[in-house]
């Protein structure tokens, strides 16, 4: 249904460089990255966060792009040599921190551009396509990419409003008539409210298209400064906003006119919220790779227990009898029989990760750890299951 046409590539993407800021740990989902990095997180049944943007990408017609790993890359190294490497006829290059960055790695998101800077000159693009590998979106590429060559800005900057209360992790900016940027904050701890919307703010989604020749200088002169943080938001936006070639470019509304669909899955409630969104009937157009079936939502279903408002990671499974509420059970993760998770706040802080928002999140480690020491606690019922009855 969305194969690309043949001349796509040809008429709209070339000389433009897709590059995957794909290294971020992704420490605020915990355990969940504790042994790969956040782009390669689960997220539904047969599909990895990834797999959103690398879907669009496929989709545009790309046919060459640059993928800057770090953190953890293994999975995500086989994942996308796996899923996604055939779809690009002049390949797919995965650039690894540790091993490009003299050991040291990215020092920030600028910077993993500056350390593969002979690389991407030796592809030579017009224009370099930044892109967010641990986001949640349906996008159209090549519509942000003809509407910053139509701008004739050197820079354009998608984005899209968020609860104001919520953008103090983004990059916030403010608009003229002509979709210029005439303001730009980086993650404020008030941000500014849109115009006509108190309570909403206008937020970055860390997906950029730079004239490359006018990228390449401004990073030159963004990393000779003693204070650069070698990051795009905090250097290489206000440089672009100072010389006002900064175009803004909206996520656009969904064909059934709802605002485009666009989630921060960072935290451990953002992303059990968006899998729920999914659950519930899929938002956005659901990720595909090349010659293999879409990702699908995951089945939170269960005949004997009672499943609420909770997620269940591949591999996992639950019990007969429980109760889970606001929970999140890890890939590979078993439920035993009668367990009660996200009624009693105390009883699961003790043995599992639980948030502020009311999320409960539950691996091996946590339910081995917990029926150790129930057993060193009450030695003589180390026979009976090591859970908390629902009938308790």
């Amino acid at each position: 249904m969305f194969d690309v046409p043949a001349t796509l590539s040809d008429n709209l993407t070339k000389g433009c460089l897709p590059f995957l800021l794909a290294g971020g740990q992704g420490s605020r989902l915990h355990e969940l990255t504790a042994h790969e990095c956040k782009p390669a997180v689960h997220f539904a049944d047969a599909g990895r966060i990834v797999d959103f943007v690398m879907s669009g990408v496929h989709r545009a017609g790309f046919d060459e792009m640059l993928v800057a790993t770090q953190y953890k890359p293994n999975t995500l190294t086989r994942h996308m040599k796996t899923a996604w490497a055939g779809g690009f006829a002049k390949g797919l290059h995965l650039r690894d921190g540790a091993k490009i960055a003299n050991q040291q790695g990215y020092r920030g998101t600028a910077d993993a551009v500056m350390a593969n800077l002979a690389e991407v000159d030796r592809i030579n693009p017009k224009e370099v396509l930044i892109l967010a590998a641990d986001h949640v979106y349906d996008m159209d590429f090549t519509a942000m990419l003809e509407a910053h060559r139509a701008s004739g800005a050197m820079a354009t900057l998608a984005a899209t409003p968020v609860p104001r209360m919520e953008a103090t992790g983004f990059g916030v900016l403010a608009i003229n008539g002509s979709n210029r940027c005439v303001e730009f904050a980086e993650k404020p701890k008030d941000p500014a409210a849109m115009s006509g919307r108190s309570d909403m703010a206008l937020a970055s989604m860390g997906i950029y298209v730079f004239d490359w020749e006018w990228l390449r200088d401004a990073m030159m002169e963004a990393f000779k400064r003693e204070d650069t943080s070698h990051d795009f938001g905090h250097d290489i936006m206000p440089m672009a906003l100072a010389q006002d070639t900064l175009n803004v470019y909206a996520l656009p509304d969904s064909d059934d006119g709802n605002p485009g669909y666009w989630r921060d899955v960072g935290t451990l409630d953002a992303y059990r919220l968006a899998l729920l969104d999914f659950e519930n009937g899929s938002p956005i157009r659901l990720p595909k790779a090349p010659g293999q079936a879409y990702f699908k939502p995951a089945d939170m279903t269960s005949a004997s227990s009672t499943i609420e408002e909770s997620v269940v990671l591949p591999g996992a499974s639950v019990g007969s009898n429980c109760r889970l509420s606001k929970t999140i059970v890890g890939a590979g993760t078993e439920v035993p029989s009668g367990l009660v998770i996200g009624e009693d706040h105390d009883e699961d802080a003790r043995w599992f990760r639980r948030t502020d928002g009311g999320t409960t999140l539950v691996t091996s480690e946590m339910l081995a750890r917990r029926a150790d020491q129930r057993t060193l606690m009450h030695p003589m019922s180390s026979q009976r299951p090591h859970s908390h009855f629902a009938s308790q």
